[in-house]
């Protein structure tokens, strides 16, 4: 799988390929993924290269690998139904912890967002998630922070969320 071309990126089927690809690892290799501390330690670790073996992984790859360890797959035929990752959030974390990810600066964002994976462990639609983590911006971030507060969308006023 050559996974850092463009349009592999735009590719959402990409991240649940690369999702497959971390499952088949051994335990010492994903191990090794969660042990590390940030991403950019991912490229001192021989399990980077073995999700990469045909591509040299950019920073946004390195988002993605950096929580593949604590989010899970959601089942085949879930995927429209499947919170999103700030949606299972809520109830579970403090508000102030989704606050820190969406204030702060890279990499202490994503190793907030982490963190907080690493607490609730979301099962979600990497096809989605994938492509947030990829193009991590504070879009994304406040994306993730509405979801928290708005899990599920109603529409009660035309055209307006309540």
């Amino acid at each position: 799988m050559v996974v850092s071309q463009e349009k592999d990126k735009e590719n959402h089927n990409v991240y649940i390929e690369l999702y497959r690809r971390y499952e088949v690892l051994d335990n010492g290799l994903k191990a090794a993924l969660r042990r590390v501390s940030e991403p950019e330690d991912l490229r001192d670790t021989v399990a980077l290269y073995r999700l990469f073996y045909k591509a040299r992984p950019d920073e946004g790859w390195l988002r993605v690998v950096f929580l593949l360890p604590w989010c899970t797959q959601c089942r085949v035929g879930a995927e429209n139904t499947t919170p999103a990752f700030g949606a299972q959030m809520a109830g579970n974390v403090n508000e102030m912890r989704i606050l820190q990810v969406a204030h702060a600066k890279e990499p202490f964002d994503i190793v907030q967002l982490r963190r907080l994976a690493m607490q609730v462990k979301p099962i979600i639609d990497w096809a989605r998630f994938g492509g947030t983590l990829f193009y991590w911006t504070h879009e994304a971030k406040r994306r993730i922070v509405e979801d928290f507060y708005y899990p599920e969308p109603k529409y009660s006023i035309k055209g307006a969320k309540s």
